[in-house]
């Protein structure tokens, strides 16, 4: 099952806010992931996105969940500022993953 979720729809243009980012994972996201679900996110219109946004939202879910990311998880219709927040958000999500791995 695919879920796909069109983010100007649900925070407008410009993502902006990490508490919603961080809700919205936790509340929307997480459910669908651990369902084993293919997730899209679709930036189609989105014209600007913060890095606490990002980091909360996309950062999160790749630490938490490295793997799903990889195997389930889609971005498309990014611009190239969206790409490098995503890109950023998610390699910082990853090694944070690493080293809580680590110190454990």
């Amino acid at each position: 099952m695919t879920h796909e979720f069109f983010m100007k729809e649900l925070f407008g243009c410009f993502l902006a806010d990490g508490d919603q980012a961080n809700a919205f994972r936790f509340n929307e996201v997480e459910a669908k992931t651990s369902l084993g679900s293919l997730i899209v996110f679709d930036f189609e219109g989105v014209t600007n996105m913060t890095e606490s946004f990002s980091n909360a939202l996309f950062g999160n879910l790749a630490e938490d969940h490295p793997f799903d990311l990889i195997d389930r998880v889609r971005f498309k219709n990014c611009s190239p500022l969206i790409r490098g927040f995503l890109v950023s958000a998610v390699s910082h999500g990853i090694e944070r993953g690493k080293r809580l791995a680590r110190s454990e």
